[in-house]
């Protein structure tokens, strides 16, 4: 019995460990691009951790659930840095919705218009960093980059179609 008890124990130990080990993994990869968002552009860690949470809010509202599933597998922890990203001021969501709206019979025109409206989001986000709206213009190509070494070419075309 004390036999079973043991290894029942070991058990839930080596699970516990394996838990941890693919957390610290997730949360690695987020770090790594928090860590070269401030020292290539001088920013705070919150705020390299919110704005890239922004950018990545609006690629998965932007994308298929079957693109943004393949973003975030390839890129560990994109989701802790979401929940880092300011909330959206209703009022900027509102407006936000009236652009698509306006443009949804408009065919071609309506991503265009969807882009303009997430990107109006994410620079509400940015505002609440502390950053300015030309910051997310440069947090993108650091971004891109990021996810090209980690998840290859269609990881970051997949971004770049929703930042363009």
């Amino acid at each position: 019995m004390k036999r079973i008890t043991a290894m029942a124990v070991l058990l839930a130990i080596m699970s516990i460990f394996q838990l941890a080990t693919i957390a610290a993994a997730e949360t690695g990869g987020a770090m790594d691009l928090v860590g070269m968002l401030t020292s290539q552009l001088g920013v705070t860690e919150p705020q390299a951790a919110g704005g890239a949470g922004a950018l990545f809010g609006m690629a998965k509202g932007a994308l298929s659930e079957s693109d943004y599933g393949q973003v975030a597998g390839a890129l560990p922890g994109i989701e802790d840095l979401i929940s880092q990203a300011p909330e959206i001021s209703q009022k900027k969501s509102d407006m936000a919705g009236k652009i698509g709206g306006m443009a949804a019979g408009m065919g071609s025109l309506k991503g265009i218009a969807d882009s303009v409206g997430g990107m109006a989001l994410v620079t509400d986000q940015f505002a609440k960093l502390g950053l300015d709206e030309g910051m997310v213009s440069q947090f993108v190509p650091i971004i891109l980059s990021y996810a090209n070494s980690t998840g290859g070419d269609t990881v970051m075309n997949l971004l770049k179609s929703v930042w363009k």
